[in-house]
């Protein structure tokens, strides 16, 4: 099958970025990262990203649907976000990939990015996906976010 969009869906710190730009450097297709949103969103008003990805449940809406008409669209693409695979579901032609991590490699993967240790790592990417699982339940009355069957790899 020939694919003209790819969607990089995972938990925190499981290499979906990386991936990413692995692939943009490979294909030349355009990307957009949900995350980067959220964090010029949180740094554009001097929020906490923890917080603002807790209680704004308007805003998740917005990018994920933002996300799903550009999937719609027959431009080439790479699309790095939590619900990046869901969204694409039922649309054709489009590479859904679920990136899988040992949880301590994760912890590791953040305490480097943010300069903590591994057990405020773990504290905090723990607390962030649940709390980001939570309300994704909420809002769209589903909880299979990480669930391969909704993936193609």
């Amino acid at each position: 099958m020939e694919y003209s969009k790819i969607t990089i869906s995972g938990k925190i710190c499981t290499g979906k970025t990386t991936l990413l730009k692995d692939l943009q450097k490979e294909l030349n297709w355009p990307i957009f990262m949900t995350g980067r949103l959220f964090r010029d969103y949180v740094e554009k008003n001097k929020l906490n990203l923890e917080q603002v990805e807790e209680q704004n449940e308007e805003l998740t809406k917005k990018i994920d649907y933002q996300v799903r008409d550009m999937l719609k669209t027959g431009k080439n693409l790479i699309v790095d976000g939590w619900m990046s695979g869901l969204m694409a579901n039922h649309f054709p032609n489009i590479l859904k990939i679920l990136l899988v991590c040992q949880d301590n490699i994760r912890y590791k993967r953040f305490a480097e990015r943010e300069k903590i240790s591994i057990n405020e790592a773990k504290k905090r990417v723990e607390e962030r996906q649940l709390n980001w699982f939570k309300k994704l339940e909420v809002i769209y009355k589903r909880s299979d976010f990480v669930d391969p069957k909704n993936y193609d790899l």
